[in-house]
């Protein structure tokens, strides 16, 4: 075969002619094999995704049935305002100080899978028998007391895995993950109000929807979460990144924690946290019961449990949201911006929850329903920011303890000083009276 160019002849022999077309067959059988490979990469990890989806769907649905639940249902015990305000004081308590030692207990053993569906079981057994102590505040904190030890560190450890198991590129969409649970929970708190506020059923059926769907929950853990070996293994491989070997590290655990308490930005995130932590818990304490009080003294409450669970509505809509855009949000405020600009929010949630309007009027519910939504969408900005950021900047052997510790600012340091105090106040003032203050107070900080 000739080739004319420029006046000059190439020849081209028949075995050199087989040689570029076999060439050519095998670059184009390894595209495709590349792209197969690529697509079958693709396909496993949406599959993965796909389930940790269902599995913070679940989670989340189990726990939104009852635990939001749980002031009325002290209040519909008997017990008073003060006290309610210090049962729910027992959960942070036990919360600070439990979250960091599984956490602890879980980096140092790396069974974190097994420490996670273990407590998690635990805790939604003694969660069932507070049912039987309705009439006994003694046992009834006990067993709060003992939930609260076993479920201090369910929700750090699941977010922990999960997250330490995404791509740098994935950890911005963590929120998208987590909007499933919030979707999860607004199914079920939304149901649940109607089953409480129904005379046929009442509180007790909320403790058996409960139990199934924690049942239903624990299976997806099991199905859905990374092996403890594989945990292992991504540890010892960030390590190594890191410069070292894993098995000739000794973990100087008081050092570390040392660092990070004396790290800036860590401690900056924690105190934001706290902060949160206990405007959120006077709300979720008493934010309801103020809702029926004021339903009951305007004759309405025979729509109660119908414009609750239209409330929930909003309430999950404005989580739902924030954690689909949470990554976006980051990407232009940074996750430090995200976080400052959720704790500015807290006080407007206040003033709506106090009352806008004249009474009962629509612009007060209209004020209830833009509060839950702006309630559900601060703690899914603050809390997607902060897990990612803490996530990323804690050495590789304390990514589930500074979770557990974030955990522990929130529920334990920052719902501590919310439940008591704010059970305090609001005998003193009023619901709505200490709503007004306290919005009035972080205005003016």
């Amino acid at each position: 075969m000739c080739d004319k160019s420029m006046g000059s002849v190439t020849i081209t022999k028949p075995a050199q002619i087989g040689r570029v077309a076999d060439k050519d067959i095998l670059t184009n059988h390894a595209h495709q094999a590349k792209d197969a490979i690529k697509t079958t990469m693709l396909t496993t990890q949406q599959s993965s995704l796909n389930s940790i989806r269902l599995l913070y769907f679940f989670f989340r649905f189990s726990t939104g049935s009852l635990i939001p639940f749980f002031p009325l249902f002290m209040s519909s015990c008997g017990f008073t305002h003060e006290e309610i305000g210090k049962l729910q004081a027992i959960r942070p308590i036990v919360t600070m100080i439990s979250a960091p030692l599984w956490g602890a207990l879980s980096d140092n053993t790396g069974k974190k899978k097994l420490i996670l569906i273990s407590t998690f079981v635990i805790s939604a057994i003694c969660r069932q028998s507070l049912a039987l102590f309705t009439d006994n505040m003694p046992l009834f904190a006990s067993a709060l007391c003992l939930t609260s030890i076993f479920y201090a560190g369910v929700t750090s450890l699941l977010d922990s895995i999960v997250v330490s198991s995404l791509s740098s590129k994935e950890r911005l969409n963590f929120g998208k993950l987590r909007l499933w649970g919030e979707l999860g929970n607004g199914i079920s708190s939304t149901l649940m109000m109607h089953v409480s506020n129904n005379d046929a059923y009442g509180f007790e059926h909320l403790f058996i929807v409960h139990g199934v769907s924690a049942a239903v929950a624990v299976v997806f853990m099991l199905l859905c979460t990374p092996s403890d070996q594989h945990g292992q293994n991504q540890t010892k491989e960030m390590t190594k990144a890191k410069g070292s070997d894993n098995n000739d590290v000794i973990i100087d655990w008081k050092r570390s924690l040392l660092d990070a308490f004396t790290n800036a930005e860590i401690a900056s995130i924690l105190g934001a946290v706290a902060v949160t932590g206990c405007t959120i818990s006077v709300l979720q304490n008493f934010n309801y019961i103020n809702i029926r009080m004021l339903y009951k003294t305007h004759g309405q409450e025979d729509i109660l449990g119908k414009e609750i669970s239209m409330y929930r509505i909003f309430h999950t809509s404005g989580g739902m949201l924030t954690w689909w855009y949470s990554g976006t949000w980051q990407k232009r405020l940074g996750p430090n911006g995200v976080i400052i600009a959720s704790v500015c929010c807290m006080p407007v949630i206040f003033f709506l929850y106090a009352g806008v309007g004249d009474g009962l009027d629509k612009r007060t519910k209209i004020g209830f329903a833009a509060a839950e939504a702006m309630r559900s969408a601060t703690f899914a900005a603050l809390w997607s920011s902060a897990t990612i950021r803490v996530n990323m900047i804690s050495p590789p052997h304390m990514t589930a303890v500074l979770q557990a510790i974030m955990e522990a600012s929130y529920k334990g340091v920052g719902s501590t000083v919310g439940a008591y105090f704010g059970g305090a106040m609001c005998k003193q003032f009023g619901i709505a009276n200490t709503f007004k203050l306290i919005g009035k107070c972080l205005v003016s900080l």
